[in-house]
């Protein structure tokens, strides 16, 4: 029974990964695409020009993107350099990136060899985590596979090792190297990666190695790598989301709603340009660096909630918003007022009818992002 029901959620969530695209999924192991995992075209180019003319570099295959809030990296036996965005989320930008994944890959490089975490408090949080990250229960051996590959650490003697490391392949590939000294403090907290790895040294340890490693290094650093998307790749948009907060006595339900529309609105902006043939591809938060950035902000006017005429056992709920795109240059492209409205039974909790309605929000917003964004940029290209 578990078994068959492992299948049933492996093939929902084949399903739904289907929307990265089809030259991303299909670079994806089958075992990790159901664990939404993905390929960046950007972290596959850094670990390749962090180990050309290393031993080992051969055993390596891809950097896999698992959705998850919990900070860990690691190499799997595979070949595999498992990433999560929590962990991409706490960096800032390609140099700290670089570190993070020049230190796994040390680890591959110098042939280390890994131990198991066995603390069953923490094993049970990345359970839990995995399980929220995916949106639904999953159940059978390859959750307890998942668990044994993510709790994996290493000494810390060799942690020691790959910081060094990880700042020579950082200075031979051009990187900066003071992104491993930020990368190591915004990576720092209890909460963080380096919390997690309990083998791991203290974060002034740390420090201290990677400044020795940044003097021994620096003068032999070669110049800055130029890494550019592929040819086919559309022009990278991340798009943030500002919804302003509302001043009524509903403000609570308000905020509430505006994180649950956020936490859905990627994925249905990546699912509409794909639908639209929209000339752009949205990127995620972490993934801001190397894009362009525009601003979608959503100011509420007015909220109702009012019985329907001649229908006594149905509610509407109904809030009027201004909503305004604008452009990397901070163009307006489009700024007009919208109205979004539910319908709802009277025995159902005005909290429930409005945070279902969510998901459906966020494709309103994606459907307009897509529409005066395509009419921007084309008013844009006319004028060059």
């Amino acid at each position: 029974m578990k078994a068959f029901a492992f299948s049933i959620a492996l093939s929902l969530l084949l399903a739904v990964s289907g929307l990265v695209g089809q030259d991303e999924s299909s670079k994806v192991p089958a075992e990790w695409q159901g664990w939404g995992a993905e390929t960046d075209w950007e972290l596959t180019a850094i670990a390749q020009l962090l180990l050309q003319g290393e031993p080992n570099a051969n055993k390596f295959k891809d950097v896999l993107v698992l959705p998850l809030k919990e900070a860990n990296a690691f190499v799997n036996p595979d070949g595999y350099l498992i990433v999560t965005e929590g962990l991409l989320e706490r960096l800032n930008g390609r140099d700290e990136i670089a570190f993070v994944i020049a230190h796994e890959l040390a680890h591959l490089i110098k042939g280390h060899p890994r131990n198991l975490e066995t603390d069953p408090t923490r094993l049970e949080r990345i359970r839990t985590e995995v399980e929220r990250g995916l949106g639904t229960s999953v159940v059978g051996t390859g959750l307890q596979v998942l668990v044994g590959a993510v709790a994996s650490y290493y000494n810390r003697e060799r942690e020691r090792e790959a910081d060094a490391e990880a700042v020579r392949l950082m200075a031979k590939a051009g990187f900066d190297l003071n992104g491993a000294r930020r990368a190591l403090r915004n990576l720092s907290d209890e909460k963080g990666f380096l919390s997690w790895f309990r083998s791991h040294p203290f974060l002034n340890e740390r420090l201290e190695i990677v400044n020795g490693a940044i003097r021994r290094w620096r003068t032999s650093a070669s110049a800055p790598p130029k890494l550019t998307p592929p040819p086919d790749r559309a022009n990278e948009v991340y798009v943030e989301l500002q919804v302003a907060p509302w001043a009524g006595t509903e403000r609570a339900l308000w905020q509430e709603f505006a994180e649950e529309v956020k936490r859905g609105f990627w994925s249905s902006l990546l699912e509409v340009t794909q639908q639209m043939s929209c000339d752009f591809h949205p990127v995620k938060r972490w993934q801001r660096h190397r894009a362009k950035t525009w601003t979608l902000q959503i100011v509420p006017t007015n909220w109702q909630t009012l019985p329907l005429p001649y229908a006594g056992d149905w509610i509407r709920w109904e809030v009027r918003m201004n909503w305004q795109l604008q452009n990397e240059k901070g163009e307006v492209w489009a700024d007009q007022e919208e109205r979004f409205s539910i319908t709802f039974g009277k025995d159902e909790a005005l909290k429930s009818a409005v945070l279902s309605s969510a998901p459906l929000f966020a494709r309103r917003l994606a459907r307009f992002v897509v529409k005066n964004c395509y009419k921007g940029d084309t008013a844009e290209r006319k004028g060059q």
